[in-house]
């Protein structure tokens, strides 16, 4: 249990760097390039996004999975060669497929094209599973750290104006195929290197298959929004979505990331105590909804005043989309505990390519007749009405084995938490007589803040063992009353 604290407590870390990050980019690549380049960048980077999930399959998971499962490092060496050989043969054929298809189609946007297949050259690269399957969070954490660093100063020493578009695409898509590349040379550590024969290789096609079809499925909800949003809408559009999407889904990665460290612990845990697994997925439920109510609500109280300082003139548009957003973050956190923590783990690769194939048909029929009408706001309600589909179609599959639905209102009140400090956050704006915007929106942030601690610790200290905060603060307070009594223990024996 300490090593899965440490492995969460690491990828929290790096989400929190992810959250800083764009808090420090977004406002410099709002202003230097506009939302109409940004929504030429976001399409582009769509296009790319498609090519990727070809590159590498299912293999994201399936790799994760399959080494979480071996016991021996020949045995895992073995599984990661046959692994990576299928992962290299996907990403040769799609990286020239790309290619050919950017030059030949993408007429004007040819150049920024041809930089944007960096992000599908790192997929050739890309053996983050290793590392995750192994529990070494660690190494992927320093690297990504040292990476986002770089990438910060770049494009704050090098983007300025609109024709900087393809510098930034190719800061953005060059720092994530080096950053593939650093990981390789921690691989020595954990694997040999192993000749595998075809056979061998061809075991794992069907398997990642299985879980394929849900990655295009993901992809159609999760990349098709700006692409609809390009071929039937306006570029402007394209940018007003890639702006609010950005910035909840900053959030959204500190919440996912407990998925990440979850996955191979359950992988490894969870055909053997049917009664330890819902208890880790009961933790992991409890964290998710509250951190997604306190940052959604959140997000949605200040919007008004933050999307103006944040992003410039311009974006006003923003505003609505981030309220709107809210629901899709809080839903979204719900179905990364069911889908990435439990389906995937317990190999139910059926329900899973059920529940997100289902959320993709909704996401394309919602787009089409939404988007032309409503723009950005309606690639908005597609994702809400796919994400609600997910998390309703995977929850219902695994409710013989684990009851999601009771499990999700037994923590409920965290939603009455976030409503209550959205309320309060929105009365002291009406009130407060504050011109400069920063001061306002910090005041703003401590008063929902301060609203939403004091009504979880009113819970906390209730319920203690039966939440996992309640049961780490009452181990706080046992250590004080240890540490007391042997400080009154110390004294007495002096008086002897």
């Amino acid at each position: 249990m300490s090593s899965l604290k440490k492995n969460i407590g690491l990828q929290m870390s790096y989400r929190i760097l992810t959250i800083i990050t764009p808090l420090i980019t977004s406002p410099i690549i709002s202003r230097a390039l506009g939302a109409e380049k940004i929504g030429v960048y976001s399409a582009t980077q769509a296009y790319a996004n498609y090519f990727m999930l070809f590159a590498m399959l299912g293999i994201e998971y399936y790799g994760q999975r399959s080494i979480a499962s071996t016991q021996t490092r020949n045995e895992r060496s073995v599984m990661f060669w046959e692994i990576y050989a299928v992962q290299c043969t996907a990403s040769i054929v799609s990286i020239v497929i790309y290619y050919l298809s950017a030059f030949f189609w993408a007429s004007t946007r040819v150049t920024i094209m041809m930089i944007q297949g960096l992000w599908v050259i790192s997929c050739l690269f890309d053996i983050n599973w290793l590392f995750f399957g192994v529990e070494d969070f660690k190494t992927t954490v320093t690297r990504n750290f040292i990476v986002k660093v770089a990438t910060v100063c770049c494009i704050i020493l090098f983007i300025r104006k609109p024709s900087d578009l393809c510098l930034y695409a190719l800061i953005m898509a060059g720092s994530t195929a080096i950053s593939q590349l650093l990981l390789w040379t921690k691989t020595v550590k954990y694997v040999d290197f192993q000749k595998v024969q075809l056979a061998q290789i061809k075991k794992h096609f069907l398997p990642i298959i299985r879980l394929f079809v849900p990655m295009i499925a993901l992809s159609i909800y999760h990349f098709m929004d700006k692409t609809m949003l390009d071929l039937l809408s306006t570029e402007a559009e394209v940018g007003y979505y890639y702006a609010a999407d950005k910035i909840i889904y900053i959030p959204l990665g500190l919440i996912t990331a407990i998925g990440t460290v979850m996955l191979p612990r359950i992988s490894s845990i969870v055909g053997e105590s049917k009664e330890k697994t819902e208890k880790l997925l009961s933790k992991s439920t409890e964290l998710s909804i509250c951190m997604s109510c306190a940052v959604g609500f959140g997000i949605a109280a200040i919007a008004r005043v933050f999307v103006p300082l944040f992003f410039g003139e311009g974006y006003e548009k923003c505003v609505n989309l981030l309220v709107l957003f809210v629901p899709v973050l809080f839903v979204k956190s719900l179905s990364n505990v069911v889908d990435q923590q439990y389906l995937i783990p317990a190999k139910c690769d059926n329900q899973y390519t059920l529940a997100v194939t289902g959320g993709a048909i909704v996401n394309l029929i919602c787009n089409g007749l939404l988007i032309p009408q409503l723009g950005s706001v309606g690639a908005t309600l597609g994702t809400l009405m796919a994400e609600l589909s997910v998390l309703t179609i995977s929850a219902h599959c695994a409710k013989k084995e684990i009851h999601f639905f009771r499990m999700f209102s037994r923590y409920s009140y965290y939603l009455l938490f976030g409503m209550t400090m959205f309320i309060a956050v929105r009365f002291f704006d009406l009130r407060l007589d504050i011109e400069q915007p920063i001061i306002r929106l910090l005041l703003m942030i401590m008063i929902g803040g301060g609203v939403y601690s004091i009504l979880c610790m009113t819970v906390w200290l209730k319920v203690k063992e039966k939440s996992v905060f309640g049961g780490i603060l009452n181990s706080l307070s046992k250590k004080g009353a240890i540490r007391k009594w042997a400080r009154w223990k110390g004294l007495l024996k002096s008086f002897r």
